[in-house]
């Protein structure tokens, strides 16, 4: 009967040990996240030099790609 009790205060002890841990773990990630905040960055603007409609070219180029990978691979 004692060997019940023993391995209760042991289970008991083993899980306060671990809830102990991660109290502290989380306590030093949200004080880490305060310290470490990290600003929030403005969007960057498109130029006027930049083409944004360059989608059918790089669907040909990559519909190309595969097309000579697919060749290549069937030799």
């Amino acid at each position: 009967m004692t060997q019940i009790f023993e391995g209760l205060k042991l289970m008991v002890v083993g899980m306060s040990i671990v809830y102990v841990f991660l109290v502290l773990l989380m306590v030093s990630i949200i004080i880490s996240s305060k310290i470490f905040k990290v600003s929030e960055q403005s969007p960057v603007s498109v130029g006027p030099g930049t083409r944004k409609d360059d989608s059918s070219e790089l669907i040909t180029v990559i519909s190309s790609a595969i097309t000579a990978y697919r060749a290549k691979k069937l030799k």
